[in-house]
């Protein structure tokens, strides 16, 4: 439940807590469950009835559906098959109409017809609900310290503010010394999760046009059939 991700926390960071508050620790934790409902979603499976109005061929969103977090990952048409038979993702769509968001279905399914849409939704932890699988707890709670380490990191970073020297020497310390427990929690919560932080970095891609003839005008290539 949620009191036992705060104890959590302050167990890792107790100092970094109680420099900046139980407010910002709880902000921290409500960023760390935004970001581990992107890397493992929560989902769900709804059997919806093909609409006619008031737009041709739609789904109703499901109820539950959070306009702002939730995501349409599948819809299996028709249901009951095995393999499952799944619509090609660009067969639907998420239409916005004046009563609020569809799933926009091909015309080739029948009014009446039941679709089974695999949907995500938000996780929730609070004094009664908790989405939060016990084994990811700790991942969790090393995202929020993190959080809090790079606040301390940036408000320690740079401070003189000591006039006896030793004092001063620790303080400038003290900046990186928070970005880098920062960095290892982190980095805790990428490795318990088994998630690869660069796997949303783009491939590079190298470009070598044909360079200009000694006359300026383009290069005719030909390539070589081999056999």
């Amino acid at each position: 439940m949620l009191q036992e991700l705060r104890a959590l926390v302050d167990d890792l960071v107790r100092d970094v807590v109680g420099r900046v508050g139980e407010e910002a620790r709880d902000r921290a934790v409500s960023l760390a469950i935004v970001q581990y409902g992107k890397d493992r979603p929560r989902t769900r499976v709804s059997d919806l009835v093909a609409q006619d109005a008031p737009v041709p061929r739609h789904l109703d969103l499901p109820e539950g559906w959070d306009v702002e977090a939730s995501i349409a990952l599948t819809i299996e048409y028709p249901v009951g098959h095995v393999p499952p038979r799944i619509m090609p993702r660009h067969a639907w769509a998420v239409l916005v109409t004046p009563a609020g968001q569809v799933l926009g279905l091909p015309r080739a399914i029948p009014a009446g017809a039941t679709c089974r849409l695999t949907w995500t939704l938000p996780h929730e932890i609070g004094e009664d609900v908790d989405t939060l699988p016990p084994g990811d707890r700790e991942a969790v709670a090393q995202y929020a310290a993190a959080v809090l380490l790079d606040q301390v990191a940036a408000m320690t970073s740079g401070d003189h503010s000591s006039v006896i020297q030793a004092d001063a020497v620790d303080h400038q310390e003290a900046g990186p010394n928070y970005a880098a427990r920062a960095s290892t929690a982190r980095r805790r919560y990428h490795d318990l999760l088994g998630i690869d932080p660069k796997r949303v970095q783009a491939a590079s891609v190298t470009v070598n046009p044909p360079l200009p003839s000694t006359t300026g005008e383009h290069r005719l290539l030909f390539r070589r059939r081999r056999g």
